[in-house]
């Protein structure tokens, strides 16, 4: 397999003749784990470049506050001369303005290289509002913003691609350009133009965005926003509910409560908000991306949000579909999952279960192969789907054997899934099986983050549940 085609499949680049290609490809033995090196090495590659800017920054950086500081030891050396000879007061003076000048530029200089290199608070963290936690094909008026940098007060102006700002209160906001955003606050943006998508955890309800013509205050929840250039605003509510005000107007008179599966739009210099159909299609890039999901390539479909785009109401014969179902859930007991290392999925006979253990902070994903309707056992040509998801944080656990998902569907599972009593989960290979078994296959990168599936339906629904974790 030609390896620039590859990248570009692996990309999402590739023409519909070249990902053709590719697809049959993967569908012959063996291929799969070529596939899934090929996906670790270009995630590599990605950090490796990433950390090389970042050192390059910090490298400039630090030379600077050097220069500066090899200049202050020269001052401070010749005002002291000029002490010692005593020889006239008005050179002292004259050392001393130098000097207060340049221990006044010194400090700004440092204080400049400090913004650069992004100096950590006492508590190890950058003293700044947001981070710049994820940007993809984006281009910034102001210049080039490096992945990872802090983000303080002020006008944010995409003007293309998708980036987005992780809040120091938990709040995650994507922009999807061309957008303008200003931070005025912890919990306080305003979006002039373009579309966000935001996922607001306990931690920071209350986090308001406000646009020319309304005020969006979350109430623990996530929502879609969009600006056009006349002012006119969209809000759309994936979960849970928010409270909408028209700007400029006192919100006991215009406030209004908009709940998950709804939507509201209004215009500049106007007296009221109107129910709009419900439509996530302008947020299909910038919400996997708020969610934790990367990139998902081939036929993998991360599905819209809202109410009736949940398990058990989903079908779909062609794509692995990716559902999102728990964000920021901290485990208080152990979890006992099906797979914790990282390589292909297995079917094994173990004495004691794998586990995650309690403490940690989860985000849970549903994968899932579910063809419409139900097929006989001995259906021809089963759908077989091929696909590849990388999430923002490492992987820690695997469930696919029906027993474990049923086990963990009120924990982990979607709060309006409806998950039933079919059979459900994948048949992975045993150790014994040769080559080419026809069961399913699941492959975890070494960095616990890219996930490579290839799925056969038959008369089960192909389900795995997979455990992110988001922090201690």
């Amino acid at each position: 397999m030609n390896d620039e085609l590859l990248d570009d499949f692996l990309e999402g680049e590739a023409s519909p003749e070249g990902a053709a290609i590719v697809q049959a490809w993967l569908a012959l033995p063996g291929n799969m784990e070529q596939y899934a090196r090929r996906a670790g090495l270009q995630a590599d590659l990605c950090r490796s470049l990433q950390r090389r800017r970042i050192q390059e920054h910090a490298q400039l950086a630090l030379a600077a506050c050097d220069d500066i500081g090899s200049a202050t030891k020269s001052v401070r050396k010749s005002v002291r001369s000029r002490q010692r000879d005593h020889t006239s007061r008005t050179n002292v003076r004259m050392a001393y303005t130098f000097a207060s000048a340049a221990v006044v530029a010194v400090v700004w200089l440092i204080i400049a290289c400090q913004k650069i290199i992004d100096v950590p608070g006492p508590n190890g963290a950058s003293a700044s509002i947001a981070t710049l936690a994820y940007q993809s094909n984006a281009r910034w008026a102001d210049g080039e913003r490096r992945q990872g940098a802090a983000v303080d007060k002020g006008v944010l102006q995409l003007e293309v691609g998708i980036a987005r700002l992780n809040f120091a209160n938990g709040a995650a906001v994507t922009l999807q350009g061309p957008a303008e955003f200003e931070i005025l606050s912890n919990d306080h943006t305003r979006l002039h133009r373009g579309i966000l998508a935001a996922q607001v955890p306990e931690s920071a309800i209350g986090f308001e965005v406000v646009t020319p013509a309304v005020e969006v205050v979350d109430l623990g929840t996530a929502f879609g926003m969009s600006v056009g250039a006349d002012g006119e605003t969209d809000v759309c509510v994936f979960q849970g509910e928010v409270e909408v005000s028209l700007a400029g107007i006192d919100k006991r008179q215009s406030v209004r409560r908009v709940r998950e599966g709804n939507a509201v739009r209004t215009r500049s210099a106007v007296d009221s908000i109107h129910s709009v159909t419900y439509e996530t299609n302008r947020y299909e890039d910038a919400w996997p991306v708020t969610s934790g999901v990367l990139q998902a390539t081939g036929l993998m479909k991360f599905v819209s949000p809202g109410p009736e785009f949940v398990p058990g109401r989903y079908e779909d014969s062609e794509r692995i579909l990716v559902f999102p179902e728990r964000f920021g859930f901290v485990l208080q007991t152990d979890l006992s999952v099906d797979l914790v290392e990282p390589g292909q999925y297995r079917r094994v006979h173990r004495a004691g279960d794998e586990l995650v253990f309690a403490g940690l902070r989860v985000n849970s994903y549903l994968l899932q192969l579910d063809p419409v309707g139900r097929l006989a056992r001995d259906t021809p040509n089963k759908p077989r789907a091929i696909g590849q998801l990388t999430f923002d944080k490492p992987v820690i656990g695997l469930i696919g054997g029906t027993k474990k998902l049923r086990e963990t569907d009120d924990l982990l599972g979607h709060p309006h899934g409806d998950y039933g009593n079919l059979r459900r989960g994948i048949e992975p290979p045993r150790l014994t099986d040769s080559a080419d078994p026809g069961r399913d296959v699941v492959i975890l990168s070494d960095d616990r983050r890219t996930l490579s599936l290839d799925l056969s339906a038959g008369t089960a629904v192909d389900q795995i549940r997979v455990v992110v974790r988001v922090s201690e």
